[in-house]
């Protein structure tokens, strides 16, 4: 479910991204501490995802984390 939640913040941050004074609001604020970590490793380690004006980091991470759930779900 925790994985579920994460993919939502994502989503919201990408929907965030078409509205940018959203990201000055508290929640903005908040939801931006929560995914900007991960993602700015994401662009570190793959610096081809973030082109332009094109930010495909989330798109990235998104497919990292449901990898992840299934192989935590194969594990257990």
């Amino acid at each position: 479910m925790a994985v579920e939640l994460y993919e939502f913040v994502i989503f919201v941050y990408c929907i965030m991204s078409f509205i940018p004074n959203l990201y000055n609001s508290a929640i903005g604020r908040f939801v931006v501490a929560l995914v900007a970590p991960f993602l700015n490793l994401i662009r570190r380690v793959l610096p081809i995802v973030s082109t332009g004006f094109l930010d495909f980091s989330p798109i990235v991470a998104l497919i990292i984390i449901q990898l992840l759930q299934k192989v935590i779900y194969l594990i257990i």
